[in-house]
């Protein structure tokens, strides 16, 4: 069995058009297939768009991270809105945060080094805070 048609488009969605396509698919929905009883290809579709969701949406959340720290921000304080421990908001960030450091290397968009340094600056600001990651190397100085 193939997947249908709508579930490969769903994969090139942005975040808000699959939010929309999903809320659809729903609205749309039979009672059966609101109650487990639809077809493969109604579940094909909605497991594609709910992980085009869940992708798009971890990238926001660690768009907003990036701005909370700028914004002064202390991991401590991200860590408990996000439910994330602290490492896991520094190794998020570093990650995403080094992709687009790159991506401007490659192709000039994406995040300055400096603006890298400023967010880095952040995950290191609080010295009550116990953060056991390292702090990310500033990507102009990379080994």
């Amino acid at each position: 069995m193939s997947a249908p048609a709508g579930a490969a488009v769903a994969a090139d969605m942005g975040l808000w058009e699959a939010v929309d396509a999903c809320q659809g698919a729903v609205h749309a929905a039979t009672a059966a297939e609101l109650l487990g009883g639809g077809s493969a290809v109604f579940y094909l579709h909605l497991a594609g768009l709910e992980t085009a969701i869940a992708r798009r949406a971890a990238v926001h959340a660690v768009i907003s991270i990036h701005h909370a720290l700028l914004a002064g921000a202390a991991v401590r304080q991200i860590a408990e809105v996000t439910g994330l421990s602290a490492d896991q908001v520094v190794a998020q960030w570093t990650e995403w945060a080094d992709g687009q450091v790159r991506l401007r290397e490659r192709t000039g968009t994406g995040m300055t080094c400096e603006e890298y340094e400023r967010a880095a600056a952040g995950l290191i600001r609080d010295p009550d805070e116990a953060v056991a990651a390292a702090p990310p190397v500033s990507p102009g100085k990379r080994m």
